[in-house]
């Protein structure tokens, strides 16, 4: 019996033997090791690529676009960087380390911690990006890193660059600036509008250049839809963060057409066009009671069309046009002006009712003139003496038309909303406010 028992002890030390070098077998390096030899992988691929990496990256896809880097990996552990919104160097330190997985840390502040600058964006929240990316997976053929942020997982992929890759950021910002309408040397009507063969409807598109994002605003069997869409650009054009589908069919991708002024589709098998229209293919329920109601905030509109700004522009003989601005209209302060200010700081003063004609379109019926605290604008007559010129005429016919101003918004609340007012007696000429709401909670 005592025999049975001794070698059944034996075999059992045989097998845990047995299984005890297989695991040695298998798991030869210390945990320290495997991972010092996981982080210089992912560092050797970091600094393989001769030009660097670029990268679209999203740091909050909900509400931004991608923002474009260009970085470059050293062996010390500095990565020089570039991208899209500033046209000069900088650098960081960088270190990468094992956390669960290996993770690349931009160690110093750059352009790059401006992803998470909580003065930047929305305010003590920044753009919502993070400094800490861990590494997935390398493409087979090593042009294609794939990260995610340590905290969210929201991807970042970095491609190898080439020789023209700097070159090419540079033209992100022309493309920039076309949407935003900044540079426009031809004078255009206010709708962009896309149009894909195969659709039964057009969309709208109204691009913030301080978010990256448009707001889509189309109807969709009869509904009206709006849309907020991540834009992310390319050295052709730009594209959407995902496709628009409407009948089945999908667009997202656009190349930058400079003799017609206008965005070609780019999608396989797609026929489209992105251009200047003079109509809206949507309208919007609510506008005129949410941004003209009786307890809105007044707003600046510092962007205006060049052809409005060229209105305006030479009727106040003593300083340039800069901005237009309305005042606060509530309830018990009646009635509001429209203010034409000037280089100089003097305004001149249109005393209006907003008056709402539809949902999204509002008239400024003119009821006289307001005097200012200095002069030459304290002087009803001298006032009345510019705008009656052909001059002045022309800028009280366009303001207080009676065919009115659409209202389009661009509405991200966590940021303050802004919207456009574009005339309907000639959409070329338009003007774009920022507003915020006392009692903003829907």
């Amino acid at each position: 019996m005592k025999k049975r028992y001794i070698n059944i002890i034996c075999s059992m030390l045989v097998l845990f033997t047995a299984c005890d070098n297989d695991f040695e077998s298998e798991f030869e390096l210390a945990p320290d090791e495997r991972a010092a030899i996981a982080v210089n992988e992912f560092k050797d691929a970091l600094t393989s690529s001769e030009h660097g990496w670029l990268t679209h990256y999203y740091p909050n896809p909900t509400k931004l676009g991608s923002f474009a880097f260009h970085f470059k990996f050293d062996e010390t552990g500095t990565v020089n960087m570039n991208w899209d919104f500033s046209d000069f160097p900088d650098e960081s330190e960088y270190s990468v380390k094992m956390f669960e997985k290996p993770v690349l840390i931009f160690d110093t502040y750059s352009k790059f911690s401006k992803m998470t600058d909580p003065e930047i964006g929305e305010p003590g929240k920044g753009f919502g990006g993070e400094l800490e990316f861990s590494m997935n997976k390398k493409s087979a053929d090593g042009d294609t890193l794939y990260l995610a942020e340590r905290v969210s997982g929201d991807p970042m992929v970095l491609v190898k660059a080439t020789a023209e890759t700097p070159a090419q950021l540079r033209e992100y910002a022309k493309h920039t600036k076309h949407l935003e309408r900044a540079n426009e040397q031809v004078v255009v009507p206010f709708y962009f509008n896309l149009s894909v063969e195969g659709w039964d409807t057009k969309v709208n598109m109204v691009y913030s250049g301080d978010k990256l994002i448009a707001f889509l605003n189309y109807v969709d069997n009869g509904e009206v839809k709006h849309e907020l869409m991540p834009i992310n650009f390319t050295h052709e054009g730009f594209e959407f963060h995902h496709p628009v589908v409407l009948n089945g069919i999908g667009a997202r991708s656009f190349k930058y057409d400079e003799a017609k002024n206008q965005f070609d589709v780019t999608d396989a098998g797609v026929i489209g066009v992105f251009k200047y229209e003079a109509d809206c293919p949507a309208h919007f329920d609510g506008m005129t009671d949410k941004f003209f109601g009786p307890k809105t905030f007044g707003g600046d509109a510092k962007i205006v069309s060049p052809k409005l700004a060229n209105l305006i522009d030479g009727v106040y003989p003593d300083a340039a046009f800069s901005y237009f601005s309305t005042s606060t209209y509530v309830a018990s302060w009646f009635p509001c002006t429209s203010n034409l200010n000037f280089e100089d700081w003097n305004s001149l003063k249109f005393k209006v009712n907003y008056n709402k004609k539809t949902e999204d379109v509002v008239e400024m019926e003119f009821l006289g003139y307001e005097t200012g605290w200095s002069a030459p604008f304290d002087d009803l007559e001298y006032i009345e003496g510019l705008m009656s010129t052909e001059k002045g005429q022309a800028i009280k016919d366009i303001v207080a038309s009676p065919k009115g101003w659409t209202i389009v918004p661009v509405e991200l609340k966590e940021y303050g909303s802004s919207y456009y007012l574009v005339s309907n007696e000639d959409p070329e000429m338009y003007m774009c406010f920022g507003l915020t709401y006392d009692d903003d909670e829907d």
